[in-house]
């Protein structure tokens, strides 16, 4: 689709597809069945790919051809500050929406604030353990698909917001290497300066 229109129609395609099964899979991340969740995963992961290769490979395709060894290095470093970013900050809502939600959970069955809050924490900071999830109390487990449907939904207004972005400012059509299309621009006026 890249080589035959450009990248306008798959990134806004795929960013609309990635923001529908975000959506769609942060109302459904509480029932805690994964079953009823995979067509949404399948969708947020296929809009992802459409979008993002589309777009790197459209952003390197617009530098000329003497500068693309560092396009290729400024397109790698924006995705991994990106990525790294955006890790930092829906990691830290989890983290903190989680530890809200269980103490509120635990406050709820009787214990005291200050109490809960201090349990809340250790359980936030836990990683790993033997792989056995029906040891999780059903409402931590609760809890937790709580914290990351707040991921989800920013997830789906973060792709949303970028496939607006994409339908407003970029440009149909297959971008042309810079330089020749400088190149024939300058054919094109000799030609026409000779004609007259």
């Amino acid at each position: 689709m890249l080589d035959r229109i450009g990248a306008k129609r798959p990134v806004v395609l795929g960013s609309a597809l990635a923001a529908a099964g975000f959506g769609l899979w942060a109302s459904r991340a509480t029932d805690l069945h994964v079953g009823a969740q995979v067509i949404y995963i399948v969708m947020a992961g296929a809009g992802m790919g459409l979008m993002l290769g589309q777009a790197n490979t459209d952003a390197i395709n617009r530098a000329s051809r003497y500068s693309y060894g560092e396009a290729t290095g400024i397109t790698q470093t924006v995705r991994n500050y990106g990525a790294s970013l955006g890790f930092a900050i829906l990691g830290t809502i989890v983290i903190s929406e989680f530890r809200s939600r269980i103490t509120s959970s635990l406050t709820a069955k009787g214990m005291s604030g200050p109490a809960a809050s201090a349990q809340a924490a250790k359980i936030a900071q836990l990683q790993g353990g033997n792989g056995n999830i029906t040891a999780i109390p059903v409402f931590i487990r609760a809890d937790f698909a709580g914290a990351i449907r707040e991921v989800l939904y920013a997830m789906a207004i973060i792709m949303a917001v970028a496939a607006l972005v994409a339908l407003r400012g970029l440009r149909r059509g297959v971008q042309e290497d810079t330089a020749d299309a400088a190149a024939a621009s300058t054919l094109d006026l000799r030609q026409e300066t000779s004609t007259l």
